[in-house]
């Protein structure tokens, strides 16, 4: 990864991705390709470094979900290009929670119409003999662009990163505040940007986690061992474009082996707009 405060001035070089650099993501198209050249799956491999671990031992389930908008949002564009896509929902079923790692996520497509594209992602964990991880749903809609993207080339091969001697945290790579409490906050750098100059869905992903788990926490008032975010429904409902993003957390209800949470996340500096909705279950343990 390029420094961090540089990265923050002066935002990425042509051709970088400092998010997938970040958390050191491989992605690749394996065979068969469909009629028209364009790969129907893609790969993607994400190393279980230890800044990225959340509380239980496992990755964090807003990094995972930055993979998995990735790999999964790619092969839409891919798809159907030379028009582009915007992540509009996600929905993650989460399994093993500690993970060995590599993990490799594998994204194929459900259905591809004229205003949306539908991917499935499945999640193994190839350290712990390709024991199933998470599950996600992902729906993407289709932007119109007057030319392809550039950033989506074939062959798809992005090799991984190699690891940093001294890494940054999560929570001070995606810009979120530090603190306690219902309400988080998330700086937009330069660097956190797609293609279509919005802040990343994973991004928000991360933010979502991180908040909800920081609010159950709050709530509860003094909860003993460790917490983590595990399934999530989440929900683009605008482009996140100015900042900071506030995620203000509501502890719903309580069950047996988890609490759920729902997140509303807000773009202060664009009226205070609604940006994206999330439903988060934070377990213990």
């Amino acid at each position: 990864m390029t420094d961090l405060e540089a990265l923050r001035e002066h935002g990425p070089l042509p051709g970088q991705w400092p998010v997938g650099t970040y958390l050191r993501v491989e992605r690749w198209a394996p065979s068969p390709l469909d009629g028209d050249g364009k790969p129907t799956r893609l790969r993607s491999r994400v190393p279980v470094d230890p800044h990225l671990l959340d509380e239980a031992g496992g990755l964090h389930a807003g990094a995972l979900l930055t993979v998995i908008d990735s790999v999964g949002g790619y092969l839409a564009g891919l798809a159907v290009q030379p028009s582009g896509i915007v992540t509009t929902s996600m929905t993650l079923r989460m399994g093993r929670r500690r993970h060995v790692g590599p993990l490799l996520c594998e994204a194929s497509i459900l259905r591809k119409g004229r205003a949306s594209v539908v991917v499935l992602v499945s999640v193994t964990d190839e350290g712990h003999d390709d024991a199933a991880v998470a599950s996600c749903l992902m729906t993407c809609a289709v932007l119109v662009r007057e030319t392809p993207d550039p950033t989506f080339e074939r062959p798809v091969h992005h090799p991984m990163a190699p690891p940093e001697p001294e890494p940054v945290s999560l929570v001070e790579f995606f810009g979120v505040q530090p603190g306690s409490g219902p309400v988080t906050c998330l700086e937009i750098g330069n660097y956190l940007r797609n293609t279509w100059g919005i802040l990343h869905g994973g991004a928000i992903a991360l933010l979502a986690d991180l908040a909800a788990v920081r609010a159950v926490r709050f709530d509860a008032g003094s909860v003993e061992g460790s917490l983590s975010a595990t399934d999530m429904v989440l929900h683009y409902l605008a482009p996140a474009r100015i900042g900071p993003v506030e995620a203000r957390c509501t502890v719903m209800g309580t069950r047996p082996d988890a609490r759920v949470v729902r997140v509303a996340m807000h773009d202060t500096g664009v009226e205070d707009r609604m940006i994206a909705l999330a439903s988060v279950t934070v377990s213990p343990g």
